[in-house]
């Protein structure tokens, strides 16, 4: 710490301050919040789309590539198109909606406690689903087709050769997809900055939401690397775990 030109030896006064807070435990809760909702559709969802995809049909090269186009969007477009997308008085959603009789009134889902983090929840999962999808269906595409068909043969159903053969064979993937998920997720700042900035009422206020704003808004930059440096131990925590219980080594 300076203070007139002396600097001040402060010792593990940033860290008791940041422990002290509620405001630091309510981002900690909403992140976890954010990951494990996120996690929730990021995996999902990705399985059923590399399913599809893993099938022969007309156009599956273009399903493809058209896969790619929110992973490749820059998420400041994202954030701009999200906002005019969800705008209460001009956005097309709510003008759909409005059309469609579903509400009588129109509804500001980034203004509103009760939505807000939900639609954020779901733009940032739209933008990760190519990720998880082309990695998923990199991994079905490593299990031979003899199985299957040998399978089929003896009389396995759909759900019985994803159950016992196709999703066991999937682990290691879905490990892989779950832990950079989880990672890419609890990191995530710029679409809830360039949306809500955590708000309303601090209902989007991530732990990364939370370091960016005591750091370049609350000029508090010890707070701030205190938190970072927090962050930091978690997250080294759940790769440690992850590569030395969870992760399975190519053989």
């Amino acid at each position: 710490m300076t203070r007139a030109g002396v600097n001040e030896y402060v010792g593990l006064f940033n860290y008791q301050k940041v422990l002290s807070s509620s405001l630091f435990y309510q981002a900690v809760v909403n992140s976890l919040r954010w990951t494990g909702l996120s996690l929730a559709i990021q995996l999902s969802v990705p399985l059923i789309l590399a399913l599809a995809l893993n099938q022969r049909f007309w156009g599956n090269s273009l399903a493809r590539v058209l896969m790619l186009v929110p992973w490749i969007m820059p998420t400041v477009v994202v954030a701009i198109m999200l906002r005019w997308l969800m705008e209460p008085n001009v956005g097309l959603i709510n003008h759909l909606l409005l059309a469609l009789s579903i509400i009588r009134e129109p509804i500001d889902f980034l203004g509103r406690t009760q939505s807000a983090f939900l639609t954020l929840v779901c733009a940032n999962s739209w933008q990760f689903l190519p990720f998880g999808t082309l990695l998923i269906l990199a991994g079905l595409q490593t299990i031979p087709r003899d199985v299957l068909e040998a399978a089929w043969v003896d009389g396995a159903g759909v759900w019985q050769r994803f159950r016992y053969i196709i999703f066991p064979l999937l682990g290691p993937v879905i490990g892989f997809v779950f832990f950079l998920a989880f990672v890419w997720n609890f990191n995530t700042l710029g679409l809830i900055w360039l949306t809500t900035q955590g708000g309303p009422l601090n209902t989007t206020l991530t732990l990364p939401v939370l370091i960016y704003r005591r750091a370049f808004r609350g000029s508090a930059m010890g707070e701030a690397a205190a938190m970072g440096s927090l962050a930091s131990v978690a997250l080294m925590i759940v790769g440690v775990f992850y590569f030395k219980y969870l992760w399975k080594r190519p053989t």
